[in-house]
């Protein structure tokens, strides 16, 4: 297991037969980073699976509640089981709210006594049931942050599960139950520096005939030809001074290990679409980097091509030709991906990662808006819907892209620092790891102005408060 069990608690799940396994993933996953590990007790062994001075977790209609004597009963809604049991999209007028840790927080179910279904209302936002009941996709076949339950309940930048989670542990707590939250290598929280390597440089042929047509020869947006010449000089000097793409690949490294960290980058191993930029894993300057990073234990992961996200001879073609580039410096397999462009079929891409030997995906994030996707900072397996069942693939969620904050959000430097400040703090409240993703773009101060600011101001910080800083699977191995 990639992740250790946790102390054992009894279980009874006594739910309508086709929720049971929704019942108990979700059960699971909340008790996890409490330290706790579900021991599944049957109604017809109980006095075995759960003895009388030991707690009883129950999740079931009250009036079926056995008569254990340390017994824990969760609030269970009967109509949770009956509406997951359809397709349709959950609306957010159906949600109502609770105080939790002294904030109104949407619960998406609640029983008969308006008591919220913890374990039904974490199933929709672990399980991307939203996402895949939502039938809108962008140019790029993902959802849209603006069609997700997060954007229309609000809470993109508030991880809801994770509340539901503090508001188990306390009814855990008073039934007696040993809640022990998880930490991170002997810290509370976590920060996992990410970095997907979509280009090998940046002075392709493409960028060179655009510097010479698009911003010197035409007219670019109306600029001056004082304002052209300019930057003309400022290309010119940027190319003799070396490729910035490359140079903030040596840098990033550096720059995390001089704060005692340790961070994940994704390399691609193919090109199949106009959206993919080809580069040889074998040319001397990747082969000679990842040699360099893998000896510093950092990880080098798989960044699939634009298509490889329902294709498995594509995808298992690329994860197999990154295998091989890694034995040959010596580093091991890969174990993390993240698709390119964040492109995630719920139905297929999980299967293609596990198929392939990957056990972490850090895909689920928002292109267009940083926050909490699922509503949650902490680790999760990812659900299969399809099969009902939990498969063998560990989401540590993406709360913040470079791109999204410059590119689709137009922020300026110091208000991409004070959002992703404000996501850190959240994360080392609920004991999460916060995971961000910085493109070797960042070398670039002519097209890319302030993103290597930003990114060392988040360094900085998260080393000021104490987080555990690791690359994915180092950080996952260590959460403990």
């Amino acid at each position: 297991m990639i992740v250790a069990e946790g102390t054992p608690i009894a279980c009874l799940v006594d739910t309508a037969p086709d929720f049971a396994p929704r019942a108990k993933y979700a059960l699971r996953t909340l008790l996890t980073p409490l330290g706790l590990a579900p021991r599944w007790a049957p109604r017809a062994a109980l006095a075995d699976a759960a003895p009388p001075d030991a707690p009883l977790a129950y999740y079931g209609p009250p009036a079926a509640a056995p008569p254990h004597p340390r017994l824990i009963s969760l609030a269970h809604a009967p109509a949770a089981a009956m509406f997951l049991a359809g397709d349709a999209p959950f609306r957010p007028e159906q949600a109502s709210t609770r105080e939790m840790g002294g904030r109104r927080v949407p619960v998406c179910f609640a029983d008969e006594q308006g008591r919220p279904d913890l374990v039904a209302s974490a199933f929709l936002w672990l399980s991307g049931w939203q996402e895949r009941a939502v039938a809108k996709r962008d140019m790029h076949g993902r959802v849209p942050f603006a069609d997700s339950l997060a954007a229309q309940l609000g809470t993109v930048r508030f991880p809801v599960a994770d509340a539901y989670r503090d508001a188990l542990a306390e009814q855990l707590r008073a039934g007696g139950a040993p809640v022990s939250p998880r930490r991170w290598a002997g810290r509370d929280w976590a920060f996992c520096s990410t970095h997907d390597v979509d280009y090998g440089r940046k002075w392709r042929p493409g960028i060179l005939y655009r510097e010479g047509m698009h911003y010197f020869a035409q007219n670019h947006l109306g600029a001056s030809w004082r304002e052209r010449c300019g930057r003309f000089g400022r290309v010119g000097r940027q190319m003799l001074s070396g490729d910035p793409f490359r140079r903030a690949m040596r840098e990033i490294p550096r720059e995390v290990a001089l704060r005692d960290g340790t961070a994940t980058f994704f390399a691609k191993a193919g090109a199949g679409h106009p959206r993919d930029t080809p580069y040889r894993l074998g040319s001397p300057f990747l082969k000679n980097w990842m040699d360099r990073i893998a000896a510093q234990d950092f990880e080098i992961g798989l960044h699939p091509s634009y298509r490889a996200i329902d294709e498995p001879e594509r995808f298992a073609r690329e994860a197999r030709r990154l295998g091989r580039a890694l034995e040959r410096v010596g580093a091991p397999p890969p174990v993390s991906v993240r698709q390119h462009y964040l492109r995630f079929d719920p139905a297929a891409t999980p299967r293609l990662q596990a198929a392939s030997g990957f056990r972490i995906d850090s895909t689920l994030g928002f292109s267009e808006q940083e926050g909490f996707r699922r509503g949650t900072c902490l680790p999760f397996p990812l659900y299969d819907l399809e099969a009902d069942r939990p498969l063998d693939i560990w989401e540590m969620p993406l709360a913040v892209m470079d791109s999204t904050l410059f590119g689709y959000r137009k922020l300026d430097v110091s208000a991409a620092i004070r959002s992703t400040f404000e996501l850190m703090e959240t994360c080392r409240r609920y004991g999460g790891a916060f995971v961000g993703l910085w493109h070797p773009v960042l070398g670039d101060e002519i097209d890319f102005p302030g993103w290597k600011r930003h990114f060392l101001a988040t360094l900085d910080e998260a080393r000021r408060r104490e987080a555990c800083i690791m690359g994915l699977a180092q950080a996952l191995g260590n959460w403990e």
